[in-house]
């Protein structure tokens, strides 16, 4: 991106109220470091280059699922009783 990094449009869709609710991954070559700054600015995580395309329906899935975790936690299912005898 020529005008802004990663680390910039990061910051910038947290900072607003509209977009600040839009989980985020990065996707970076960059230093274990640098992906945690990303992390630590909002992403809910990060895919580092290069990867294996096979694996990136699994990734997806586990940061949707910690998303869902983390913003709408998920009541478990209701235990149900054992019949009572009559």
């Amino acid at each position: 991106m020529p005008e802004m990094d990663g680390l910039a449009v990061v910051e910038a869709l947290k900072s607003d109220a509209v977009t600040r609710a839009i989980p985020v991954v990065a996707f970076t070559s960059g230093t274990a470091a640098e992906a945690n700054r990303l992390v630590r600015a909002g992403c809910i995580g990060f895919i580092p280059k290069p990867f294996d395309p096979g694996s990136l329906p699994g990734l997806v899935a586990g940061f949707l699922r910690a998303t869902v975790a983390r913003d709408r936690p998920v009541a478990p299912p209701p235990r149900s009783r054992p019949a009572t005898a009559r």
